[in-house]
């Protein structure tokens, strides 16, 4: 059995590697009590020299933060400063606004059938005016002078916004103009003409003569084939085989995207070239 024992008087202990009973836990406390030492006193108990270094240095290091406190209580005094800077532009920014709001909704346009009072007698004097003087001309300019400076800036705006929001539709439209035409132009292979030039020609051109200029591709073509398959019919039965497959896929194909049988042929032969030189192999020229 333990026994837990308090309150020994203690006035030897030998240090060995193992003691008797390894199991046994002690606790030993100092009687005495000792004082904290201050910085002055450790000073007291070095050579005049030592102290005189350490002074030194604790009296450099106490420049050194008194130094670098001041340098914090400026950038305190300069961080309040722009606070209260910041605190005051954002009022006025608010003010400003406000004012402008205000402005804005002093100088709003009354609807054309307004019957308030202003509106009737400003309609009435325009009235006067015009009976008095004929076709007096509107002088927008002088108008826009006498508004506040808010609302001419307002507007300027609005103008500035309006004018970017043209030019992007005017180069849309432009491109979208300049794509047809090279996509027509494309199509009208047997004219020609260089494929730029034409679709230079295509984008001035009205309705009527891209119609004329589709007419007479089609009859390029028709011209073209016609005589191809006059040469057909006087060769070998090898051309007669290819050129009737040949004719039968444009057939179809004419049938299916409802085009005239020479844009059909054109596309069979572009889409089955090896198909087109067994026609020519077999003794067409």
């Amino acid at each position: 059995m333990q026994t837990l024992l308090e309150d020994l008087i203690i006035d030897r202990v030998d240090l060995c590697d193992e003691g008797a009973n390894s199991a046994a836990f002690i606790e030993l406390y100092k009687r005495k009590e000792t004082s904290r030492m201050d910085v002055q006193e450790i000073l007291k108990q070095m050579t005049p020299e030592h102290a005189k270094v350490i002074q030194e240095a604790i009296d450099n290091l106490n420049s050194s933060l008194e130094v670098e406190k001041n340098k914090v209580t400026d950038l305190t005094s300069e961080r309040d400063k722009l606070s209260t800077e910041l605190t005051e532009t954002k009022k006025s920014l608010d003010e400003t606004e406000k004012a402008l709001e205000e402005a804005k909704e002093e100088h709003k346009p009354h609807p054309d059938d307004c019957t308030c009072p202003e509106c009737t007698a400003k309609r009435e004097a325009a009235e006067k005016d015009k009976k008095s003087s004929g076709n007096a001309s509107f002088d927008q300019t002088e108008t826009f002078k006498s508004m506040p400076k808010e609302v001419q800036e307002y507007l300027s705006v609005i103008k500035q916004q309006k004018e970017a929001a043209e030019e992007e539709l005017r180069k849309s439209r432009e491109e979208a103009a300049e794509a047809e035409a090279i996509a027509k132009a494309s199509e009208l292979k047997a004219l020609p003409v260089d494929k730029e030039k034409l679709a230079s020609v295509i984008k001035s051109s009205n309705p009527e003569m891209i119609e004329m200029l589709e007419t007479i591709n089609g009859a390029i073509e028709g011209t073209v084939l016609n005589e191809v398959g006059k040469t057909a019919s006087n060769n070998s039965s090898s051309a007669n085989d290819a050129w009737e497959k040949i004719d039968k896929k444009a057939a179809d194909l004419a049938s299916s995207e409802n085009i005239t049988k020479a844009k059909a042929v054109s596309r069979v032969i572009e889409e089955n070239p090896d198909l087109y030189r067994e026609y020519l192999e077999g003794g067409a020229n």
